[in-house]
């Protein structure tokens, strides 16, 4: 018994076939740009924290590197016990050594200090006269600068301070004993204290008009007015109890920026004015082993 084969007209399958439409197509479309704008924000996003996050590290390790740099330096000052040197020497208190800067749009001040500063260290029969000191980039911002003179001989005189102040304040030639140790340093101050955590301005330092507060030996004796009116007597010392060091770094793509602007240029001022949220600061308290309790 023969069967009879079923004969398809191609146009009619064709007619039977399903296909999206135009609104199908739009809608699928639409979809597929809010997927691939959804994911493009991620990555921006990942790609900004990133950024931001090796911007901080990048900061942090820079600015604790020269914390601890400093503190390591600070935490071995020595006395000379010799009249007429110069054991701890630090500056800034001048107009040039001091910036304050302005954010327009919020109107809001800061100041930024920049101090030479100068210790003398004593090493089994050794004499180390280090300091730290910022080659300016712009005004209030540099590449900090670590000097380092030792010597063999006794010390008679400030042979070892005076080479460093004639660097930093007359030829600023940051060349002959001097090492490169942190680009973007914007800030860089001490502050001493005695024993009962007294900050010293007129008493044992000897300040000068120029803004030079350095101690020597013997430091004389000074009186510290209690909270209750009563006199404390503060005995003589060559050294001070403790200091607080403070450190302020500027990111490094920001520092790139500032050094692209002309220099010393009001540009430089009001980019600097503005960039207070790219700036850490660093504090760190030294005792000072050597000091007089």
């Amino acid at each position: 018994m023969k069967t009879k084969t079923a004969i398809r007209n191609p146009q009619s399958a064709i007619r039977n076939c399903r296909a999206l439409t135009i609104i199908e197509m739009l809608v699928s479309t639409t979809l597929l740009v809010f997927i691939v704008l959804g994911l493009t924000a991620m990555f921006v996003e990942t790609q900004r924290a990133f950024k931001t996050g090796l911007r901080q590290s990048s900061m942090s390790d820079a600015g604790r590197t020269v914390v601890d740099m400093v503190t390591a330096d600070l935490s071995q000052l020595s006395d000379a016990q010799t009249l007429g040197i110069t054991n701890l020497f630090w500056s800034g208190f001048t107009n040039e050594d001091t910036v304050q800067f302005q954010d327009s749009p919020a109107n809001r001040y800061r100041t930024n200090q920049l101090q030479e500063i100068f210790m003398l260290v004593h090493t089994n029969t050794q004499w180390l006269g280090i300091g730290y000191a910022v080659s300016n980039w712009a005004p209030g911002v540099g590449t900090l600068y670590r000097f380092l003179l030792p010597t063999n001989a006794p010390l008679t005189n400030n042979s070892l301070l005076i080479p460093f102040t004639n660097a930093v304040t007359f030829t600023k030639n940051f060349g002959v004993h001097f090492d490169r140790v942190a680009d973007g340093v914007i800030h860089l101050k001490i502050h001493a204290f005695d024993q009962f955590g007294n900050e010293y301005w007129q008493g044992l330092e000897n300040a000068s008009a120029t803004g030079f507060y350095q101690f020597g030996y013997p430091a004389a004796a000074h009186t510290n007015t209690l909270p209750n009116g009563a006199n404390l007597v503060v005995p003589q010392a060559g050294l001070p109890n403790s200091i607080q060091l403070e450190v302020g770094v500027l990111a490094p793509d920001t520092f790139e920026q500032l050094r692209s602007m002309p220099s010393n240029s009001p540009a430089q001022q009001l980019f600097l004015g503005k960039a207070g949220g790219n700036i850490q600061i660093f504090r760190q308290n030294i005792p000072i082993a050597g000091a007089t309790r």
